[in-house]
């Protein structure tokens, strides 16, 4: 099976469960932290929230990144917080590269949007 699906208790796929195991684990958070899938699933978010935005504004793309991963728009507090990160992040980042710094931290952004509990686990 896929590390993913693993670490996310997949079934086994030879055999009938009535029921799945749910655990929450710390391979589960670093793997969508630090894997190489988790990030080229953050990158295609950014693209996503990019074109649907249509702003470069950082308060536009912060509260289409919320609207898409968790249907729901960022606290006063969440945006402020996402604004300062998006901000230093760009500042981290070169500008030499080929990739804008900005495009890069919002990547950034959108992998720990997909990475909050309130995406990864459905309550």
């Amino acid at each position: 099976l896929v590390n993913s699906m693993v670490v996310f208790d997949a079934p086994e796929p030879l055999a009938s469960q009535g029921s799945r195991p749910t655990t929450t684990v710390a391979p589960q958070a670093l793997l969508m932290m630090n894997s190489p899938q988790a990030r080229h699933w953050a990158l295609a978010f950014d693209r996503r929230v990019e074109r649907e935005a249509g702003s470069a504004d950082p308060a536009q793309l912060v509260h289409r990144a919320y609207l898409l991963a968790l249907g729901r728009a960022p606290r006063e507090s969440e945006a402020s917080a996402a604004a300062q990160f998006l901000a230093r992040g760009a500042d981290y980042y070169p500008p030499a590269g080929g990739t804008p710094p900005q495009t890069l931290a919002l990547a950034d952004f959108c992998q720990a949007v997909l990475a909050l509990n309130e995406f990864v686990y459905v309550n």
